[in-house]
């Protein structure tokens, strides 16, 4: 016996001890629940039998690492050593690294003087680019002939879930469409002399953290995978995948390896796992509340094919900030005395909407506080007094019907028209600036138009 139990691990030998150090614990425990309350052991017996295993396999892995890890370090005494230096190191590279944060937020040391987070990506500043991993841009650091005349003759590569190829010399050409330059900077004006200035594929390499870094992208493709902080420095994720020159369908096979590539190591980004609320079979005092995120981002069809128009272009928002020298501000919103919304900021933009879907957002517009959808009933009378201003002959039946509907919160009808109020914004410029001026709110939380009430004014 003495002999077997010399042959077994320590891990092991420690693990059985263990067991049946808790197996003698729990028997006692059994027996003073069984005394005290016959009908609660049942349910604390099968609680045990369930944790029990789980509880003894965490351990074992506990056990069974520490023993190891011992074992490595040649004893025991050495394992504590080794584990004070590992920890003495650990706070040298914490100070080491709250230094290093320090001073460059003072300005001690410039942003390309800080350590790379890895050896195997690319830091970017993230100016010119929104980092969206679904675009491969194409660089070099000098011209090659056959690389660009390939992207020239083949403007459009696009795959599947949204991935494209973007060749920014093709983008001077597209941002000199003055429909475009409006719908993403609405307070674009031909007339203010703006000139767009011409992209070559070096272009963003002025937005490399490190410069020396534009030595080994020669002709190649870059794909952004978000957001990152180098000692408090944020910067754009970036990877380089290098073009060899031959024929079109030698390039394009190598495009398409390299979009397989991307899509691998990026393919939790493209499904999302939010579903539709469920619709309940009884009325719901919250079910316009359930139903705003889904349904907000709803569009309709003519504005749904507007924005993927535009987005097919492969326009990047950051890139025509940096056309035009200026982030793009936010306009006054001016209600006329006839109930008109005009954005004179943005070349007196009129936005319309149909009465009763103005009239929601003319309530939503004198409450900067927001609303609760369930507490939309308070509202009725107020948001009937505007429709019948809007519209003074037409508080008919179905208009009545209509202001009931939109203030009930067991409906979906608020939904709908905070739905169309949004379309009626983004069709005529960019989500970005569009997002101040429409009816927005998380689940539970007031929904309202984030304005700065100092840019309305009501005739």
């Amino acid at each position: 016996m003495i002999e077997v139990i010399n042959t077994l691990p320590l891990w092991l030998l420690l693990l059985i001890v263990f067991n049946i150090l808790a197996l003698l614990i729990c028997v006692v425990i059994f027996i003073y629940i069984w005394i005290k309350d016959k009908e609660i052991f049942w349910q604390v017996l099968l609680a045990g039998l369930f944790i029990y295993p789980v509880l003894i396999l965490g351990i074992s892995f506990d056990i069974y690492e520490f023993i190891s890890d011992t074992k490595k370090d040649g004893g025991f005494v050495h394992h504590l050593i080794n584990q004070k230096k590992k920890r003495r190191r650990e706070k040298l590279e914490e100070k080491k690294f709250q230094q290093l944060c320090k001073a460059y937020e003072s300005g001690e040391i410039k942003r390309n003087e800080l350590p790379r987070v890895s050896q195997n990506s690319i830091e970017f500043y993230g100016k010119y680019s929104d980092g969206s991993w679904e675009d491969l841009i194409y660089v070099e650091n000098q011209y090659n002939q056959c690389l660009n005349s390939f992207f020239t003759r083949h403007s459009e590569i696009a795959f599947k879930h949204g991935m494209r190829i973007l060749y920014l010399p093709s983008l001077s050409h597209q941002l000199a469409d003055d429909e475009l330059l409006k719908y993403l900077n609405p307070a674009f004006n031909v007339h203010d002399g703006v000139s767009i200035p011409v992209i070559d594929s070096t272009f963003l390499l002025k937005d490399l953290c490190y410069p020396e870094d534009a030595e080994q992208l020669k002709h190649g493709l870059i794909w952004l995978c978000g957001w990152s902080y180098n000692h408090g420095a944020k910067f754009l994720n970036g990877h380089y995948c290098p073009l060899s020159e031959g024929d079109d369908s030698s390039i394009l096979s190598q495009i398409e390896n390299i979009a397989k590539e991307v899509y691998s190591k990026n393919a939790g980004g493209l499904y999302s796992t939010d579903n539709r609320p469920s619709v309940g079979l009884k009325p719901n005092k919250d079910f316009a509340d359930e139903q705003f995120d889904w349904e907000i981002n709803t569009l309709l069809d003519e504005v749904r094919e507007r924005i993927e128009k535009l987005e097919q272009r492969g326009i990047s928002r950051n890139l025509l900030l940096r056309y035009l020298g200026k982030e793009p501000e936010l306009s006054r919103i001016v209600i006329t005395k006839d109930f008109r919304i005009v954005l004179p900021d943005y070349n007196n933009m009129e936005i319309k909407m149909e009465p009763i879907n103005k009239a929601v957002y003319l309530l939503f517009l004198r409450h900067p506080e927001g609303i609760i959808f369930k507490h939309l009933p308070d509202y009725r009378k107020e948001l009937a007094n505007l429709y019948h201003l809007i519209k003074p002959h037409g508080l008919n039946e179905r208009a009545i019907r209509s202001i009931e509907d939109v203030t009930n919160p067991c409906l979906n009808s608020i939904n709908e028209k905070c739905a169309r109020i949004r379309s009626a914004f983004i069709s005529k410029f960019d989500d970005y600036l569009a997002r101040q001026y429409y009816i927005f709110g998380y689940r539970g939380e007031p929904k309202k138009i984030t304005l700065p009430r100092d840019l309305v004014s009501w005739e």
